[in-house]
């Protein structure tokens, strides 16, 4: 009798202790909030560059075509580590999702609904499916969103990148959305800070650096209270900005897509430090803003584990618990 009463303790005890998630080992060891299930020719021409990362931010002649600049930018660009976007949509979505099992992650994939879907249906337990959207005139319908809601398709919005239209997010036009992702308890990524440099004079027109001012979130937190908000790209460079909102609203979170991989190491290592430093450790999520570079997730993951500033610790919240805190999920 002591011996089966012995055993029905040790399983009553480890029964607790899974219900509690005690001392259990996530199922994830990444969480990328700012991942893309995009088409080859999602940002310009298939098969472009980017560098991994820029070592500056190279000057244009504005007498000049804006041609060559883009060339140096992204075609023919002469930085020491440059990836090269798949031109096969097929080879792109394996790619990516061959990264997310390479590294043992969970990706919040948002884009193009059709695209989103089909690369959660190569890869069900490892993508979260979220609707990216942004430009004027390809905003959803209210009504369309809550039908892949209901479906099951839709699980944040995410990225909303109404910055590249000159919109900013205290935009009335942008209020819908923002009601909606409260009102089905859902998060929203907001793009809010750089663009490709110099997008404004060959890809983007409308897109302005002030509407991606961190400040003009106040009003939406202020309005709805109960939203889970994420300031994609931590907002910079306006560090001052990104700071003293993350003070006043502590549900705001950021996360450090494409700073992490295509920034400056020591402009990227400052700016993250600066946030850390400030006591943001446990509002800062990973985001690598793959894009079209499937390789840029694995230079964004290493360049968060060999930071030297952050304990093991910081780097755990970072790429995972943080993000699986906001999310209200175990993973």
């Amino acid at each position: 009798m002591r011996g089966r009463i012995s055993r029905f303790l040790a399983a009553a005890l480890m029964a607790a202790g899974l219900a509690s998630g005690a001392g259990a080992q996530p199922r994830f060891a990444v969480i990328d909030m700012h991942f893309h299930a995009e088409r080859p020719d999602a940002e310009g021409p298939p098969g472009g560059k980017v560098c991994a990362p820029y070592g500056e931010w190279a000057p244009r002649d504005a007498g000049q075509p804006i041609d060559a600049y883009v060339d140096a930018f992204s075609i023919h660009p002469t930085c020491p580590h440059a990836l090269t976007a798949p031109t096969d949509p097929v080879a792109l979505r394996d790619r990516g999702l061959a990264m997310l099992a390479r590294y043992n992650m969970l990706a919040l994939a948002g884009g193009d609904a059709a695209t989103v879907e089909d690369y959660r249906s190569h890869a069900p337990d490892r993508v979260l499916p979220s609707a990216g959207f942004g430009q004027a005139d390809d905003f959803p319908s209210i009504a369309e969103l809550r039908r892949l809601h209901a479906q099951g398709r839709l699980k944040a919005l995410s990225e909303i990148t109404a910055q590249y239209a000159g919109i900013a997010p205290d935009d009335p036009r942008l209020e819908p959305y923002f009601a909606l992702a409260e009102a089905l308890d859902i998060p929203v990524g907001i793009h809010v800070g750089p663009g490709p440099p110099g997008t404004a004079y060959f890809a983007t027109p409308r897109y302005t650096v002030a509407a991606g001012d961190p400040m003009r979130l106040e009003p939406v937190l202020l309005r709805h209270p109960r939203l889970r908000l994420y300031a994609m790209h931590a907002g910079w460079p306006l560090g001052d900005a990104m700071i003293a909102m993350m003070y006043a609203h502590p549900q705001l979170y950021v996360d450090v897509g494409i700073l992490d991989y295509a920034y400056p190491e020591k402009d990227f290592y400052a700016y993250l430090k600066r946030l850390v430093d400030a006591g943001f450790e446990r509002r800062i999520m990973f985001g690598s803003d793959n894009m079209v570079w499937p390789d840029a997730i694995g230079v964004a993951i290493q360049r968060i584990r060999k930071a030297p500033f952050l304990t093991p610790r910081q780097k755990r919240l970072i790429l995972h618990d943080n993000a699986a805190r906001f999310l209200r999920i175990e993973g």
